[in-house]
């Protein structure tokens, strides 16, 4: 049997409620001997919160479950067991039940998700299973007291007392009857909503919801929607990507505003939808934050800029609204004018006629002179001259992708006469280089030299950037130094030049040294000049100004970049934070100033700064500061990059030759290293080119010595080439046992096969006596190539291979089998083979008539097919006389 108890006043059995504790008090009879505690959220299915019994047995009898005796340490929140603490007969009457639900689970301390789920309830039944028989102890006593005659056994509850709660989440101190259905509703806070407060309130998801516990309060935090929106979602993949400010003005969390309002878009709710934006100096949450795009539908793409209102407009057209003809455009739709503006006369773009540039021509002004390229219209000359290192005439913008170098190694310290060379330290936690002026006391003004990565040919850099990010430590204490001026920085080239740039006063510890690398600012640094003296303001370093010419002929070849480290008088410390060399263009266009020359022959590089193969170069200094160069060629076969100008030397060698002028071939190789082809030293093979059959070291043209000199004749003082086969050689030192022009053969008294890869020519194993050349067998006597038989028994007979028949006059020394053609057979090779006949005229095939010859075969010797009846003729073709009716047959008697 069982009772089904209803408590209608702190828990109310409409609401979900988690239930903490029960306590029972019976009436007039014992406590039940075995009873379940259980619970519903639906009354109609219950689940047990635990199990009690009088022992231990009764918990495995009645329930199947171990029964745990005295007060139980729960090992997991949800862990449901058989209890014997409140199962005893005694006390007879008025025994009560205390029940924790919460106390002693690993969890009550800590806002577990899995023992808030558990002790939730809407429906609490008490399920007495068994009650004390009499058969307990002292029970018939009870039941036979005189006094109390009419007593039997039964239940009797005198109260129940069920603690619980509102479910909050933690969230709330109380909950209050919400309408006339007497539902409560806990009274939420942190910014959170519900009727158990377990969800943020909309506008407080910028992040997850998370209980409260005993030490944090977990809050829900706003979201910044700025004022556009009454809600917002808390999103993973924009926490993750840390797209949301939250009301701090920091990226933090992942609210995102849902249904922003008054035109505005974004995790936000800070830009502005398309079509719309925002004026300058407009916060983002202005009342009236978003304005509708003014752009001319003629003249601009749809939308404008978000911030601002800047429309983007078509070709042709300009202004904030794009509502007038951009600058070379004219006509209500803005069409093209004739003229291009890039090499037009400012203002002249829609003339009649235009009015070229200086190095501008063309009907439309739209082509550069010759000699000169990068129409551009912020040049006022129009063009550019082409540099081509003062060789080549005719050049085009490069079209080369922006790159840049930057690195922080191998960096060094000098002067400016780099007479003295120190090494800086490097700072492990930023990465920096710093160096103490102290290390060169004797120097007024200390320089960064530039590793090799940023050196050598830089002409692709020309027009582009060198950015310096530097800073530097003055003497602490009120001193009386002061800032100090120099070149920022200097480029040393291999033509002698010492070019600078800037010589800016820094009135603070650090600065970014912005460098443009062109002609304009650069001046020359005179050699006189060794050191920069910082505590006089004289400019004696100032040079005249560098030339386009001069100022490429240093970027063609830059031996050394130096970097200014020196800033103030009392400075005790340089620190090199970045430096950074760009070359090339963002955007591939025309206008590139690096220059793409066609160079005459002798000359490669875009600006033909380099001697082709072949060629070398002879310097001449000039009045101007500039060492022109010139390439003539070497005398060295087309086998040498390069050569010595005074001695005519020529440089290493390719193509396996050497000499002074690259006119032998070197050891192992053979040929005419004086025809200038890179083949003309082919490698010897001896008998094969792979170093395990390549016998001799070296090899030598046919009939000529390996050299040179013994293959010309001299005539009259003057040595003249004698020609031969190139590919006609011999191998000049085959080995002991080795023969043959390129060693391809045994030697006598030797074996093996040289010719095939790893083969080699080893000593006959015959104590001094002959062996076969190849197999290495022992043999006593050998018959002569082109004789036969048995030279221990009768002899060795001549082979007597037919000529015509054989391959060769060599025979087989055992058999005499002669090795045949084709058409013929026997073992001299003078019959022919079937099919074939008279051996005479070379054995042609028979072609025996079908019908008149009886097998198709002719004789071998004479030729002549054997005819059928009647039939007549060397191929038996025709009827013999008194014969007719040639056929399958042959041919019939008259």
């Amino acid at each position: 049997m069982f009772c089904l108890f209803f408590y209608h006043g702190a828990i109310t059995p409409t609401l979900v409620y988690q239930v903490l504790y029960l306590m029972i008090r019976a009436g007039i009879s014992p406590r039940p001997a075995a009873w379940v505690w259980e619970r519903s959220l639906d009354g109609v299915n219950y689940a047990a919160w635990q199990y009690f019994a009088s022992s231990v047995h009764e918990c495995e009898r009645q329930f199947g479950m171990l029964g745990y005796t005295g007060k139980y340490i729960f090992r997991e929140d949800t862990e449901v067991i058989c209890s014997t603490q409140f199962g005893k007969v005694l006390p007879l009457e008025n025994g009560e039940i205390h029940v924790s639900l919460i106390n002693g689970r690993p969890g009550a301390n800590s806002s577990s998700a899995e023992l808030l789920e558990f002790s939730l309830a809407r429906y609490v039944r008490l399920r007495f299973v068994k009650m004390h028989s009499m058969m307990t102890n002292r029970a018939v006593e009870w039941l036979l007291d005189d006094k109390a005659m009419a007593k039997r056994s039964f239940y009797s509850v005198k109260s129940i007392r069920i603690g619980g709660r509102c479910v909050c989440s933690g969230h709330a101190k109380d909950c209050h009857n919400a309408n006339s259905k007497d539902l409560a509703q806990c009274e939420c806070q942190h910014n959170t909503c519900g009727a158990n407060c377990d969800r943020c309130c909309p506008l407080y998801n910028q992040h997850p919801y998370r209980p409260g516990n005993a030490t944090h309060a977990n809050e829900c935090e706003m979201c910044q929607c700025h004022g556009h929106a009454t809600a917002c979602k808390y999103s993973p993949e924009v926490h993750q990507k840390g797209l949301s400010v939250n009301m701090l003005g920091e990226m933090s969390g992942g609210g995102e505003c849902v249904n922003c309002q008054k035109f505005t878009t974004g995790v936000n709710c800070e830009r502005c939808l398309m079509g719309y934006y925002r004026p300058h100096n407009t916060p983002p949450d202005a009342k009236i934050p978003c304005l509708p795009c003014e752009c001319n539908p003629l003249g601009a793409f749809v939308g404008c800029n978000s911030i601002g209102g800047e429309c983007a407009c078509r070709e042709g057209f300009s202004g904030p609204k794009c509502d007038h003809c951009a600058k070379g455009y004219q006509g209500e739709n803005c069409t093209k004018c004739e003229c291009d503006g890039r090499g037009t006369m400012p203002g002249g773009e829609c003339e009649a006629h235009c009015q070229c540039k200086l190095h501008v021509e063309g009907k439309n002004c739209d082509t550069c002179s010759p000699g000169y390229f990068s129409l551009s219209s912020t040049n006022p000359e129009g063009c550019i001259k082409c540099f081509c290192s003062g060789v080549g005439i005719s050049c085009r913008s490069n079209e080369i992708e922006l790159s840049r170098i930057s690195s922080a190694e191998n960096w060094r310290m000098t002067d400016l006469s780099q007479s003295i060379v120190a090494y800086p330290s490097r700072d492990n936690a930023t990465g920096h280089l710093f160096f103490g002026l102290y290390e060169m006391p004797e120097v007024e003004s200390v320089y960064w030299v530039a590793p090799e990565i940023y050196c050598g040919n830089l002409l692709t850099s020309y027009g582009s950037r060198f950015l310096v990010d530097i800073s530097w430590v003055i003497i602490r204490g009120d001193t009386s130094g002061k800032a100090t001026s120099g070149p920022n920085v200097i480029l040393v080239g291999n033509n002698g030049m010492k070019i600078a740039f800037g010589d800016d006063i820094f009135r603070n510890s650090n600065t970014t040294l912005e460098t443009f690398l062109t002609e304009d600012g650069w001046y020359h640094i005179p050699t006189s000049v060794k050191d920069i003296v910082t505590r006089q303001r004289r400019t004696e370093y100032r040079g005249d100004p560098v030339t386009r010419v001069q100022f490429m002929s240093v970027l063609s070849d830059v031996q050394n970049i130096l970097i200014r480290g020196t800033f103030h008088t009392d400075q005790v410390e340089s620190v090199l934070e970045a430096v950074t060399l760009f070359s090339g263009e963002t955007i591939l266009s025309d206008e590139s100033l690096v220059e793409k020359c066609e160079c005459p022959p002798g000359y490669e590089g875009f600006s033909c700064e380099t001697c082709a193969f072949g060629y070398v170069r002879i310097v001449e200094k000039s009045s101007a500061h500039e060492k022109l160069g010139k390439c003539i060629p070497c005398d060295c076969n087309g086998h040498a990059e390069t050569c010595d100008f005074d001695t005519g030397r020529c440089s290493e060698c390719l193509h396996n030759t050497f000499g002074e002028r690259c006119e032998r071939c070197a050891l192992g190789y053979y040929g005419n290293a004086l025809e200038g082809n890179v083949d003309d030293c082919k490698r010897c093979a001896c008998p094969l080119e792979e170093s395990s059959n390549n016998f001799s070291p070296s090899c030598q043209v046919k009939t000529h010595d390996i050299n040179p000199v013994h293959n010309f004749v001299s005539m009259d003082g003057v040595f003249t080439q004698v020609n031969f086969s190139a590919d006609d050689y011999i191998c000049t030192q085959c080995p002991p046992g080795y023969s043959g022009d390129k060693c391809e053969r045994c030697d006598n008294g030797y074996y093996g096969e040289p010719t095939e890869i790893g083969g080699e020519c080893l000593p006959c194993p015959c104590s001094g006596g002959p062996c076969h050349p190849i197999t290495g067998r022992c043999i006593i006597c050998l018959c002569k190539p082109g004789y036969w038989g048995d030279p221990e028994n009768g002899g060795c007979n001549l082979c007597e291979c037919y000529q015509n028949g054989s391959i060769s006059s060599i025979c087989d020394s055992d058999t005499g089998q002669c090795i045949c053609n084709t058409r013929f057979t026997g073992q001299k090779c003078d019959e022919c083979a079937a099919g074939y006949g008279n051996a005479s005229l070379d054995c042609p095939a028979c072609l025996c008539n079908m019908n008149g010859s009886t097998t198709g075969v002719c004789d071998s010797i004479t030729g002549q097919c054997s005819c059928k009846n009647g039939v007549e003729g060397l191929k038996c073709d025709q009827c013999m006389e008194t014969y007719h009716g040639f056929g399958e047959n042959g041919c019939q008697d008259i």
